[in-house]
């Protein structure tokens, strides 16, 4: 209701449709559901957290002085960055470290941000916030009672639930007219760029901030900052500890050895998540690419030769199915100018799947839910003219291949896994990290 109001009036002013389905057949009865919700429904505070003028229309909109007060006197403020392909990832990522050090908010990044590869410009940078929520304790002393997000929301499923339970009050900070709110909270739109918002605070907030305020800011920033720390130590541990290479190693090996400024891929399912529980933050301002929506798999390596193509020499990190899905891309191979490493992480069917509880039945689990290809990828490559290289044993041979990256062509770099052994992997030490 409150997005279809505000797109009345911006960007465009004029009527809006409302497309409502009724249950069928649209009888007169009574529905117990929505007799207990018109019971409970209060219109008063529905509509209390909207601003009462819109936002102006213009392409850099000024938030008014009153929201601005709300952010910087708050007790307990987050900015959350979700994924984002900036134009200018550098400008991007120093607008949101301006905002979260004038605000003292911590800034819980996805890893399809740029913010984890830009480290050094926000020392309130926090990446294992999937973990720390997943911990009641921690979860219930964390909660916001304001959130900024910029752009759509994270990946992380353990973030939105927390978020849809402790209903902060939220501001999300997008340019375009779409509703960026899944959970349906308190939640306002503000029309503007992070650069844009960062640069009119900076003119107002010395006139609203007071020292007492800040020093409550900081003491639950403190809080998570701590936290991170303490879990980012416990993951790097862990990886230096084992010699082997499971799944999740592999993403936290791209994040420090991959050449500075490498425009990185980032296929769907398990690869995406990997990135987000497991990219070590760094300052080798790696640009992530990704393809996020219903269709998430659709084009994957046709994508990734796109970016690459004419560009600095590229990766592309995916599983099997994704790639498979996509593998009449490789005829742009006779087109292609550039470079492209491939980063296959082969574990034979859909490995997301085995992270859900569909996974303890079977069947019709393997069948219809991890749906195993078999498919040969040395054999396959040599169809298409790829070069094939299968990454066995230790990971010093993956290190080696992803410290300096080719000039020209396409090779895959194939990392044969176990695809339960992986799950279980993930599932003892997620709970582990968090504990």
């Amino acid at each position: 209701m409150i997005h279809a109001w505000e797109r009345s009036l911006y960007p465009v002013p004029g009527p809006v449709h409302l497309n409502i389905p009724f249950r069928d057949p649209l009888a007169p009865t009574p529905q117990a559901e929505a007799q207990t919700f018109s019971t409970s429904f209060d219109p008063e505070s529905f509509f209390a957290h909207i601003l009462l003028h819109p936002t102006p229309h213009t392409p850099h909109p000024t938030p008014h002085t009153p929201l601005l007060q709300e952010w910087l006197t708050t007790d307990r403020g987050l900015i959350i960055a979700g994924p984002a392909q900036p134009r200018l990832p550098k400008a991007y990522c120093e607008a949101i470290a301006q905002l979260s050090k004038m605000l003292g908010f911590p800034v819980l990044a996805e890893g399809l941000s740029p913010l984890r590869n830009y480290a050094d410009l926000n020392p309130y940078l926090i990446c294992t916030y999937d973990l720390i929520v997943r911990n009641r304790n921690w979860a219930d002393k964390l909660r916001p009672d304001v959130v900024i997000r910029i752009g759509e929301m994270p990946t992380s499923k353990e973030l939105r639930t927390w978020l849809a339970a402790t209903q902060p009050k939220q501001w999300v900070v997008d340019e375009g007219d779409r509703n960026l709110d899944p959970l349906h909270g308190r939640t306002v739109h503000v029309r503007s760029s992070v650069e844009s918002l960062a640069g009119t605070l900076s003119d107002q907030a010395p006139a609203v901030l007071q020292e007492g305020e800040r020093e409550r800011q900081r003491s639950y920033c403190e809080i998570w900052c701590d936290l991170d720390a303490r879990i980012r130590q416990t993951i790097d541990d862990t990886f230096n500890d084992i010699d082997e290479l499971p799944e999740p190693k592999v993403a936290w090996l791209l994040s420090q050895y991959l050449p500075p400024e490498t425009p990185l891929f980032i296929a769907n399912s398990m690869p995406i998540r990997d990135v987000e529980w497991f990219w070590r933050p760094g300052n080798l301002a790696i640009q992530p690419w990704f393809n996020r929506g219903a269709n998430g798999i659709d084009g994957t390596l046709s994508t990734a030769l796109g970016v690459a193509h004419r560009a600095q020499s590229s990766v592309l990190l995916t599983g099997d199915l994704a790639l498979l899905h996509d593998t009449n891309g490789f005829l742009l191979n006779r087109q292609f100018s550039g470079h492209l490493t491939i980063v296959l992480i082969n574990n034979n069917g859909g490995g997301i799947f085995g992270m859900l509880p569909i996974s303890q039945f079977e069947p019709p689990f393997e069948q219809f839910f991890a749906t195993p290809q078999d498919v040969n990828i040395a054999q396959l490559c040599a169809a298409y003219g790829i070069e094939h290289k299968q990454i066995v044993g230790s990971y010093d041979l993956l290190k080696l291949c992803l410290t300096r990256l080719p000039d020209s062509g396409v090779r895959i770099l194939e990392i044969v896994t176990e695809r339960g052994a992986d799950a279980r992997w993930r599932q003892q030490f997620l709970q582990q990290f968090s504990a």
